[in-house]
């Protein structure tokens, strides 16, 4: 599976999805600079789920469907330490509920199937 981490979480996300084919947005060419829109043509033609906290990606699926698939995280303000223990704990579970769903949202108690 191909994930795309967007700025708005930190790159260390990535070593939570071991086996996946996980990119940051700063490696793109222009970096945490990287526009939602590059990012979501990006996501349509490599087929990969973006991870991100920016609501724009939210919008921009209701409205055409872009990203290709999204995981929108609504955790609020969290200690860096607690986010990557969340994604390592529920990264499997991501992954899996990702293979037959399109919209997710994460949330600290719960993770919400939006499709």
């Amino acid at each position: 599976m191909k994930l795309l981490i967007d700025a708005h979480l930190p790159d260390s996300i990535c070593e939570c999805f071991k086996g996946c084919d996980c990119i940051h947005t700063k490696q793109p060419e222009k970096g945490n600079l990287t526009k939602d829109s590059f990012i979501n043509k990006l996501s349509i033609k490599e087929k990969r789920i973006v991870i991100t906290k920016d609501t724009d990606f939210y919008y921009s699926y209701i409205a055409s469907r872009e990203p290709y698939k999204l995981v929108l995280v609504k955790f609020g303000n969290m200690r860096l330490s607690d986010l990557k223990n969340y994604f390592q704990k529920n990264g499997n579970k991501i992954i899996a509920i990702m293979e037959n769903h399109s919209f997710v949202i994460l949330e600290k108690t719960r993770i919400r199937i939006m499709d």
